[in-house]
């Protein structure tokens, strides 16, 4: 590219135009072309004008060769201030161009980083002036690591049990315990038992996309904050066994809490339950609770939320006793029918004896009885047909004897029955074929007998079904071929004849290829 103004030889090259130069650099016309590229007032103007007026000052003819070493220097002398000139321009336009980048893509009111997404910067080429957006810090462009970085800090992140990748550059799912989806978004986050102290941040509001939240079994205090019920879309959620974590008792705050599929922590109710106090006692006094494996703050005067494996609700009720491999000895307390918004009762893998109480019965807003795993004994009690709310009934691994009740029927809402390894005999009642939620039947490990009941083909949500290890007998019933969302299906040490449904070739986990098991259709 040539130069805005040229060398001595080219200037020299110039004064032997036969145009005289006085025509092209007259004072006005420097002036207006300084004008174009300097604005008024500025600086350079002084020297500029002496410039133009050396320039076009008269000359005398007879000193032709003066002339035009005058006129060559004075040239030169402008096209100096020339140069000068577009520099201060090109740096002008150049602040204009990016104070013009900034005002597109830098908001008049800087938002909330904490609270307001931030959109994200494209790339831009490198002969693109960079904005202010594209030079904003990590912790502000991406919220979702800023509320993840405020857990961090406010829990004492440094002494987590486990904490590799956390506040690192790296993507969110190689921070341990983050998943995230294809777009970066955190899904799930599994902090449980890890150690974590202090309060919970409202920032970690700000990861909408959450389907998993675990922070149970660490020493959290406080209130949950507000800002948490801006996760729409949270579907399992725990925070129990926490001395002093729990969930506002504020209208807005329990209607997000209660539409979650499956939550485990207590509200801050202002006073407990003395009823429920007392039967909480009991349960301690009856199951040698002086040698349970977690006893923490049990039969203190703290609040029963923060007894160990113990939650309660807005009302001071307790809804919930999670107290599996805890080490408890004896016969399950008939007082535990007499807590009335009771929703899980979770006892197995312990070392329970005798039979269910009957008074469970009793407990009307059930949803959950796990018994499993332990050495109890006598018949299923019938009462607990009046569980209507019952989901998931897991009876498995102890010593039942006797048949299993047909009313179980009546328990529409089950999703899980599982009555495996224990000694029950009699035939599968047809009527469990009406238990249209059911999506885990295991009966598998009994001294069941007679035939496979057609009426299971009608459960058409069932994945597992587990009848292996029992003395049936007789044909598998075509209609299991109906089952199309069956994953898991086990039907060896059995006396069955004929053969295997063809449709159920193609149950992913079977035993089919046991030697007893007989040949497909």
């Amino acid at each position: 590219m040539r130069p805005c103004v040229g060398s001595d030889e080219e200037v020299e090259k110039s004064d032997m135009n036969a145009q005289p130069i006085n025509q092209y650099l007259t004072r006005e016309r420097l002036i207006d072309l300084a004008r174009f590229a300097v604005p008024d007032g500025h600086d350079l103007w002084p020297e500029i004008e002496r410039a133009a007026r050396r320039s076009s000052a008269a000359r005398p003819a007879s000193r032709s060769g003066i002339l035009s070493l005058g006129f060559s220097r004075a040239w030169t002398a402008v096209g100096i201030l020339l140069i000068a000139a577009t520099f201060v321009v090109l740096g002008f336009g150049l602040v204009v161009l990016v104070l013009s980048n900034d005002e597109m893509s830098v908001p008049a009111s800087q938002p909330d980083v904490t609270a307001t997404p931030v959109v994200s910067v494209p790339t831009v080429p490198a002969t693109t002036v960079p904005t202010v957006a594209a030079t904003l810090p990590s912790t502000i462009r991406d919220k979702e690591r800023t509320a993840l970085t405020a857990l961090y800090d406010a829990t004492g992140g440094e002494d987590w049990k486990t904490s590799d990748g956390w506040l690192s550059n790296g993507p969110l799912n190689q921070w341990q315990r983050v998943a995230t989806d294809e777009s970066g978004k955190v899904t799930d986050l599994d902090l449980a038992a890890n150690q974590l102290n202090g309060e919970i941040p409202t920032e970690l509001g700000n990861l909408p996309n959450l389907k998993l939240l675990y922070i149970s079994d660490n020493n959290l205090t406080g209130a949950l904050p507000a800002s948490l019920t801006g996760i729409s879309g949270l579907e399992s959620f725990h925070f129990h066994n926490n001395p002093g974590l729990c969930a506002p008792i504020d209208e807005a705050f329990q209607t997000w809490l209660q539409g979650i599929e499956e939550v485990r922590g207590s509200s801050c109710a202002p006073e407990d339950s003395p009823v429920d106090r007392e039967v909480l006692v009991g349960l301690y006094d009856a199951l040698d609770g002086e040698n349970w494996t977690n006893k923490t703050n049990w039969l203190t005067e703290r609040p029963i939320r923060e007894w160990h494996g113990v939650t309660s609700d807005a009302s001071g009720r307790v809804d919930g006793l999670m107290l599996e491999w805890n080490g408890m000895t004896g016969e399950i307390p008939k007082e535990l029918g007499s807590l009335a918004n009771l929703k899980r009762l979770e006892l197995g893998n312990n070392n329970l004896t005798g039979e269910i109480p009957k008074e469970l019965g009793n407990l009307s807003n059930l949803e959950t009885l796990l018994l499993h795993s332990n050495r109890l004994d006598g018949e299923i009690p019938t009462e607990l047909v009046h569980l209507s709310n019952l989901e998931a009934l897991v009876l498995s691994s102890n010593r039942f004897t006797g048949e299993i009740p047909n009313a179980l029927a009546s328990l529409t809402n089950l999703r899980v029955l599982t009555l495996d390894t224990n000694q029950l005999t009699g035939e599968i009642p047809t009527e469990l074929g009406s238990l249209s939620n059911l999506e885990l039947l295991a009966l598998s490990a009994n001294r069941l007998s007679g035939e496979i009941p057609t009426e299971l083909g009608n459960l058409s949500n069932l994945v597992t079904l587990l009848l292996g290890y029992n003395w049936l007998t007789g044909e598998i019933p075509k209609e299991l071929g109906n089952l199309s969302n069956l994953g898991t299906l086990t039907l060896y040490d059995n006396q069955l004849s004929g053969c295997i449904p063809a449709k159920l070739r193609d149950v992913p986990r079977n035993d089919f290829r046991f030697p007893d098991m007989p040949p497909f259709c």
